[in-house]
């Protein structure tokens, strides 16, 4: 009498190792993916977010955007947002949080309107009334920012940004 030997060959393993090796590759990169579109929506939502109360405090204040010297007692420019909430009590009951920075690896948002007009298209970066942010690390995640929000060209639009600052235009 023979026994049969029972168990899998060498081929049949490694059809089962590379198989799975690409179902982890396939399922890497749509999380890769899905995690990005998670980061972008998050922030598009706090930044129309802040948008959204900073347009409401203008309209309470007669319309007229805070001009960025004056937003601080102390007179300083392009302050920080969190520095708003903290100084200015009426926008703070707006907006109690300012938007995070998470995963874009920068300093924290700030305030940019220094009296001047945004005209639109492709003009001078920081014209208007803007949010920005400096020292951005993270030039991926901007650009599928701008894809969402705006024309896919960091150059110019309401998103734009280059040498490591980032605007986001709001009037």
């Amino acid at each position: 009498m023979r026994k049969s030997a029972s168990g899998f060959t060498i081929v049949e393993l490694l059809i089962v190792i590379v198989v799975i090796a690409i179902l982890a590759t396939i399922a890497t990169v749509a999380y890769t993916g899905i995690r990005t579109r998670a980061q972008v929506a998050a922030i598009v939502a706090e930044l129309e977010s802040t948008e959204k109360a900073l347009r409401i405090y203008s309209a309470m204040n007669g319309a007229d955007w805070l001009r960025d010297d004056d937003a601080l007692f102390d007179g300083e420019q392009n302050p920080y947002i969190v520095d708003i909430i903290a100084a200015q009590p009426e926008f703070a009951a707006i907006m109690s949080e300012a938007p995070s920075v998470g995963s874009l690896d920068s300093d924290e948002w700030f305030y940019d309107y220094d009296g001047d007009e945004f005209i639109g298209g492709c003009t001078w970066h920081n014209t208007g009334v803007n949010l920005a942010l400096n020292n951005v690390g993270n030039p991926a995640l901007l650009q599928a920012i701008d894809d969402a929000v705006d024309d896919g060209d960091l150059s110019c639009g309401k998103v734009h940004g280059s040498a490591g600052v980032f605007f986001y235009n709001i009037e």
